[in-house]
């Protein structure tokens, strides 16, 4: 049996070029988990290539983000041990308490949505619309990165765990879906992890695969315990509980767990002000270390 991976696959938006975004992920993750589960912690930090990331984001937009525009927030947030007042202050304030709900409007009446949305979150609903909508194909491709990586961990016996950020929570979706339509129940993923994710929002799910059957042929039927994680004031995961929404799948058998964590800030302060949704805060959180930690405690170092 091969040694263990965690494949992630991220959001919307160019990413830096595979190598250096990956190792800066593994760097955040490592943090995290030190505090939390120091064991797994040392294990990821010896095993730096157990992390596989699914670097879709060139194919889609044709370019590499810069990674040091990355690097200033990465270092703050290994820095800090817990949020400040201020941070608190500002991420709990009345404007962006204001902005979320106004995007809470905008996701369940469309309309109202395009009007009230900014010019950057109408972007992005637009490139999501491209992947959702499969134009010229991009969607296919898109999860046939994912595919190659699953059926990599699976014919080589190796135990992993998926982690999809934003978007990227969809995209995993999609494909597990799309798997288990074609091959049945098995084999199945151990843990999907999901972070900020948009998969409970109106828009997402009146496009999402599966969406237009009825009972089990509307889920993914290869998803063993789902963890899904929330920031307080993310503006993507609009609705941060996917429980209420996937509930079905436990009903039906399709899942043995599925628990939404929502009780934490994400903290991480890039070029452009604090981002609730950024995904080197989320792995930095010791609640995700926590799931990951357990799961490699049992996979990788027992």
């Amino acid at each position: 049996m091969t040694a263990p991976r965690i494949i992630f696959v991220p959001g919307l938006n160019p990413k830096p070029r595979p190598e250096l975004y990956r190792e800066q992920l593994t760097r955040v993750l490592t943090a995290g988990l030190a505090r939390s589960r120091p064991e797994a912690a040392a294990w990821l930090a010896a095993n730096g290539d157990a992390l596989r990331l699914v670097a879709w984001t060139y194919s889609f937009y044709g370019t590499y983000s810069d990674v040091a525009v990355d690097m200033p927030g990465v270092e703050r947030l290994l820095a800090q041990t817990s949020p400040t007042p201020e941070t608190l202050s500002e991420l709990q304030g009345f404007p962006g308490t204001l902005k979320r709900w106004s995007f809470v409007l905008g996701d369940a009446w469309p309309l109202l949505g395009r009007w009230l949305a900014p010019a950057v979150t109408r972007r992005l609903m637009h490139e999501a619309n491209r992947y959702l909508k499969n134009r010229n194909g991009i969607g296919t491709a898109v999860r046939a990165m994912l595919r190659a990586e699953l059926d990599s961990a699976w014919g080589g016996g190796a135990p992993f765990l998926l982690i999809g950020h934003s978007f990227g929570s969809v995209i995993a979706y999609d494909t597990l879906w799309e798997l288990s339509r074609e091959r049945g129940p098995t084999p199945r993923i151990d843990l999907f992890v999901t972070m900020g994710s948009p998969l409970a929002t109106h828009f997402i799910q009146r496009k999402l695969s599966g969406s237009r059957e009825h009972g089990a042929a509307r889920y993914p039927a290869n998803i063993r315990r789902w963890a899904n994680f929330t920031a307080r004031g993310d503006m993507t995961a609009l609705r941060q509980r996917l429980r209420p929404t996937f509930a079905q799948m436990l009903t039906l058998g399709l899942l043995e767990s599925l628990d939404d964590v929502n009780d934490f800030h994400n903290t991480f302060r890039g070029d452009r002000g604090l981002n609730e949704h950024d995904a080197y805060g989320y792995l930095w959180q010791p609640s995700v270390g926590r799931v990951v930690g357990d799961w490699l405690d049992k996979n990788a170092i027992a």
